[in-house]
């Protein structure tokens, strides 16, 4: 039953992201967080993620369109803060950081909601920093490190597919950090082959579909959908932290 969880959840928050450029660690992590300890989770969505990245930018059968300007300096800065990220994985409780991912969720779909109408501006070099700091050190505290991002680029004017493909990209290289930060840590790990090859599985059919979904859904109803469930996964992943700590 927990294979299938896994894999239902993975095929769920892949055709998310492969549709809308975000959401497969908001989708993710509450899921594995309630089946795993916190360090198998974090490598399990680490990977995972890294593959359904792969396949959003090399096997669509396009050239992908990345805003390095943007995406090189956020995963400068993402360095030293995925080391500051991984202290903080190490120092919390388990039920600590399902609460923590689940409140970073539900104030990602509230940002979100109130970013329709944010002005366009040009950004600063300062801003790109802290944003490259703060996501690092999500990637490795909560794996969730998606939404300040997508405000962020949403606010340079980019097109769907350019927003899309620079957080592709950025997650990519977030989880390149990821997986370097973890290596010493790894052997101590409650490592599961089985739950990451059902993540895997179900993140390769969840690109299919949503690919499919990008290419011909438009307008604000899916959006409204993707909020609804965002903020169910926030809210699942409070309760399961409350009662279990």
């Amino acid at each position: 039953m927990t294979v299938g969880l896994v894999a239902a959840a993975a095929l769920v928050a892949s055709c998310v992201q492969a549709t809308t450029g975000l959401g497969f660690a908001l989708l993710l992590t509450p899921v594995l967080f309630a089946v795993l300890p916190p360090e198998p989770a974090i490598v399990t969505i680490t990977i995972s993620g890294a593959a359904l990245n792969v396949l959003v930018l090399l096997a669509e059968g396009r050239r992908p369109r990345v805003a390095w300007g943007e995406v090189g300096p956020i995963l400068v800065w993402a360095v030293p803060g995925g080391v500051c990220g991984l202290l903080i994985l190490r120092g919390l409780s388990k039920p600590t950081l399902q609460i923590i991912v689940g409140v970073s969720v539900i104030v990602a779909a509230l940002v979100r909601v109130g970013s329709g109408a944010a002005p366009i501006s040009a950004g600063s070099p300062r801003g790109r920093r802290v944003l490259g700091f703060a996501t690092g050190a999500l990637t490795l505290s909560t794996g969730v490190n998606g939404p300040p991002a997508a405000l962020w680029l949403s606010r340079r004017g980019l097109g769907a597919s350019e927003l899309r493909d620079s957080l592709s990209a950025m997650f990519l290289g977030t989880a390149a950090i990821a997986a370097l930060t973890l290596a010493p840590v790894l052997h101590r790990s409650d490592f599961r082959p089985g739950l990451l090859a059902a993540a895997l599985g179900g993140t390769v059919l969840g690109h299919a579909l949503g690919s499919r979904a990008f290419a011909q859904l438009e307008g604000r109803r899916f959006d409204i959908v993707l909020l609804v469930v965002i903020l169910a996964a926030g809210v699942a992943s409070v309760v399961s932290g409350a009662a279990n700590a």
